[in-house]
């Protein structure tokens, strides 16, 4: 299978609702990716779906809020994404890549693991097991780089999961 671009919710939002010079530099840095992989399929998960629907449905304009969701549909219905549902191996998998962030954040901190000891929220850990779930996995295409990184015992930045992570934003 050739390279798959996992898109993350901020990508999608950027090429919805973001202002035209934004819009045009997140399609830009797409379109290098593209060359850099190419052959590449685009897919996201069915949880950033759902984010950008909120995203969309917050909005305080009605005509706005339909354009949006329109916008979004009009994405997520084409056959060139796959939209990857979330199944219960994929929050199995998430669980577990949370879980092994805040035991590493409890061992590098020497404190007990909390809720926020890592930087790995639950939807982060979605979209990140759905990656894994393509061989070879999926490369995270995020602005949110750092939602995505953690340091290890040494104190070195690492992608959770060993995932390959394309900024653009």
């Amino acid at each position: 299978m050739s390279a798959v671009l996992l898109l993350d919710t901020n990508i999608w939002s950027h090429l919805v609702l973001s202002d035209p010079a934004k819009r045009a530099v997140v399609q830009q840095q797409l379109a290098a990716l593209h060359t850099q992989y190419p052959g590449a399929s685009l897919a996201t998960s069915a949880l950033c779906v759902a984010e950008c629907l909120v995203a969309a449905r917050r909005l305080p304009d009605a005509a706005q809020r339909s354009a949006a969701e329109t916008a979004f549909q009009r994405f997520f219905d084409d056959p060139g994404v796959m939209v990857v549902d979330v199944s219960r191996p994929l929050l199995d998998r998430a669980a577990t890549l949370r879980a092994e962030v805040l035991r590493l954040a409890a061992s590098v901190r020497g404190q007990p693991a909390g809720p926020d000891g890592g930087k790995l929220r639950l939807p982060d850990a979605v979209v990140a097991a759905t990656c894994l779930e393509f061989s070879p996995p999926a490369v995270l295409v995020t602005e949110n780089t750092r939602d995505f990184t953690l340091l290890d015992a040494q104190g070195q930045p690492q992608a959770v999961a060993g995932l390959v992570i394309e900024r653009v934003g």
